[in-house]
């Protein structure tokens, strides 16, 4: 399947581990020389088959032909097996050509140009070299490859189109490397400063990355073979002493003993893995990373704990732990799968352990109480990975391995059952909680819709526009009775097939597909409009039913999951009686809550009126769901809280403690104070206006009195 064709008959030699390196020879055929002309041009293919370089000169040699006197449809056999023809393959990765179109040839779109006028690659696809975003790139690629590709064209594609073609998947190729971009922009841009390199342009640049992209495929393509041939004839190991003397043997692999990489690297621990995801995660991220952490424990160090040798199995599915291990049977029989499966342990004990001191002072930490179990299980688990290589290397097993793993497995049978008791209270909590995301948004709630809730805006007179948009309720006014809706950003383009091209082979429409373009742009500019909120009446919003769906099935999922793993259960205790004590409720409690996920899964797909139509259903599922959660958990079954009032609640009132409290005491003496006080002000104001109305009164008088004497 890989392209190495040896003669029939003739068996593959072995090799000796000092000969790692790959082969050499003639390269693939799907490859061409880096020197050498691109296949698809004028130049003769070379008549000899993939196999007879690839093996060097230990394999057998087949006889060559010259090259005239091949046949023209011999020529195109060893292409031919990568399927393609000579005449139509055009390799990405060789230095291509634009040829020169005739006088009388079809103009070359303005859009694709850029191909033949030395543009670099980051203005092709307008991108900023300082900060890389691969999406621009691939939204640039599929914007220019309408122009150029053999099924958008609409009539039979020249050798120059081919070659703009190939040109554009050249350069998406190099822009899309890593290696292969840092390459190109330091040739065609210059490094400044000691050391650093002159700008060689764009022509220069990209062959320099071509160049280096060839001998990267080459390598990648030869150590296929030499996998190949490993898992086919094996590799013959010879062994040596601690004097450097050959021992006697057959030491050969065959091929399911083989693994190339166990060479390079022993440990099978994803480090590089759990510390990329680790990096820049919130305290939130982490703590709902933390199920996903558990569960991945509980299945890792299942395979140790069901061992035969280790627990018996008992009914319901449960293990019972021997009050004799053989642990040291294990050891001797195979401790390449002991190892194996202690490193994969390792590697989640320690990813629970980073979440545990990540949440330490955490109050909403599912690890609380197991932190000290961890890292014993963490430290026990490197110090006896480090006995057993040594085990290995002697080719015997002491009573201080058997010791230490008698230990081992006792922490992590304790930590199993500490997590797989927790797991399990978690997702019983989480379907009473399941109950309170689901049942605010049914109808007849008697109240309104509460805070992040997802919805679609539904009959907007006035911005019809906005009909069908999604967004999340942030506020309810009391006083307009309407929502306040965050809508969501639309960055997915409506129409993502783009400008179509046009069928006819002149491309006479090109002003049409520019118009179009003008024509969307116009559109994005309107729908920059669009405002961050809106208020709205509660008839114009309909609760989506996604988010409640998938967050119900991702329940039911992690549910069933934990139901079918094995559950400890002790020597003293009767399996049969706990298997028949918690089978139906667990299994009740499974079909309760997949009736709620298919009903609001029903109730999402059915639309306006889905929520109607399954309301019953689900009030009646999440009901029984809950209510058994309770019991299980050991708790009182509640009724869920009101809905959110429609009308702005009425202020609380503080309670007042009782009268032998000093402090409500010395509170009231200070209010009677203070309202005496009041009192007396308003008291002093009233007697000083009756004065001043008296006063003036009087003085009124006498003016008249006055003026009257004086007449006379």
């Amino acid at each position: 399947s890989m392209g190495v064709k040896l003669p029939s008959g003739s068996p593959l030699p072995t090799m000796s581990p000092p000969a790692m390196s790959p082969p050499t020879g003639v390269p693939p055929p799907s490859m061409a020389p880096p020197g050498g002309p691109p296949p698809g041009t004028a130049v003769a293919p070379s008549s000899s088959s993939v196999s007879s370089g690839v093996g060097g000169p230990d394999l057998p040699q087949t006889p060559q032909k010259p090259a005239a006197s091949l046949k023209p449809e011999e020529t195109n056999d060893t292409l031919a097996e990568v399927g393609k023809a000579a005449k139509d393959y055009l390799d990405v990765l060789m230095p291509i050509a634009i040829p020169k179109e005739e006088e009388d040839s079809r103009p070359v779109p303005k859009q694709v140009q850029c191909l033949e006028d030395n543009t670099d690659l980051f203005k092709m696809f307008d991108v900023d070299m300082h900060r890389f975003d691969p999406k621009a790139v691939r939204k640039g690629y599929h914007r220019m490859v309408q122009f150029v590709h053999p099924d958008k064209l609409g009539r039979e594609s020249s050798t120059a189109d081919k070659a703009r073609f190939t040109k554009l998947k050249q350069a998406y190729t190099v822009l899309n490397d890593e290696q292969l971009r840092a390459v190109y922009r330091q040739f065609c841009f210059g490094i400044s400063g000691s050391g650093g390199c002159p700008a060689q342009g764009h022509e220069v640049a990209l062959a320099k990355a071509l160049e280096m992209g060839r001998d990267l495929r080459k390598m990648g393509e030869e150590r296929a073979i030499v996998l190949h041939k490993a898992a086919e004839t094996g590799w013959a190991v010879q062994q040596k002493d601690q004097d450097g003397r050959s021992l006697r043997g057959d030491g050969r692999k065959t091929g399911h003993k083989f693994n190339f990489f166990n060479d390079i690297s022993s440990s099978e621990d994803d480090e590089a893995e759990m510390e990329k995801e680790r990096r820049g995660m919130s305290i939130q991220k982490i703590v709902e990373k933390s199920p996903k952490y558990a569960d991945s424990f509980l299945d890792r160090v299942k395979l140790l704990l069901l061992d035969p040798r280790i627990s018996r199995p008992s009914a319901g599915g449960a293990f019972t732990i021997l009050d004799d291990l053989k642990v040291l049977d294990m050891l001797n029989d195979n401790p390449k799968t002991v190892q194996k499966n202690l490193r994969k342990v390792r590697s989640t004990v320690k990813q629970m352990n980073w979440a545990m001191t990540a949440l330490l002072q955490h109050k909403e930490s599912p690890w609380r109480g197991l932190e000290v179990k961890g890292s014993l299980a963490e430290h026990g688990i490197t110090k006896l990975l480090g006995l057993i290589k040594s085990g290995i290397a002697f080719g015997k097993f002491s009573e201080t391995h058997e010791e230490d793993l008698l230990k081992l497995f006792d922490t992590l049978h304790r930590l199993y059952m500490d997590i797989f008791e927790r797991r399990g209270q978690e997702l019983l909590k989480g379907a009473i909680q399941a109950e309170l995301a689901v049942v605010y948004l049914l109808p007849e709630s008697g109240g309104r819709l509460p805070d992040g809730t997802r919805v679609m805006l539904q009959d907007l007179a006035s911005r019809p526009d906005l009909n069908g948009r999604g967004g999340v309720i942030r506020a309810w006014d009391y006083a307009l009775q309407r929502y306040s809706v965050e809508l969501e950003k639309d960055d997915a383009k409506r129409n993502s097939s783009g400008p179509q091209l046009p069928s006819n082979p002149d491309l006479l429409a090109l002003d049409d597909v520019d118009s179009d373009d003008e024509l969307q742009q116009e559109t994005s500019k309107v729908e920059l409009s669009i405002p961050k909120k809106i208020m709205v009446m509660p008839k114009n919003v309909l609760v989506d039913l996604e988010p409640p769906r998938k967050r119900l099935e991702e329940l039911v999922r992690n549910w069933n999951a934990w139901r079918g793993r094995p559950r400890s259960v002790s020597a003293s205790q009767d399996a049969e009686a706990v298997a028949a004590a918690l089978g139906p409720p667990l299994e009740s409690m499974a079909s309760y809550l997949q009736e709620a996920a298919s009903a609001v899964g029903t109730g999402s797909t059915c639309g306006r009126d889905g929520a109607d139509l399954i309301e019953f259903e689900c009030r009646e599922a999440l009901q029984g769901a809950r209510n058994l959660a309770a019991k299980l958990l050991g708790e009182t079954p509640e009724e869920p809280p009101p809905a959110p009032p429609m009308n702005e609640p009425p202020p609380a009132l503080v309670p007042v403690a009782g009268s032998g409290c000093e402090v409500s005491q010395a509170l009231k003496e200070a209010a009677e104070v203070a309202a005496a006080s009041i009192e007396l002000r308003q008291k002093k104001r009233s007697r000083s206006r009756g004065r001043r109305k008296r006063s003036r009164s009087r003085s009124r008088r006498r003016r008249r009195h006055s003026s009257s004497e004086s007449g006379k």
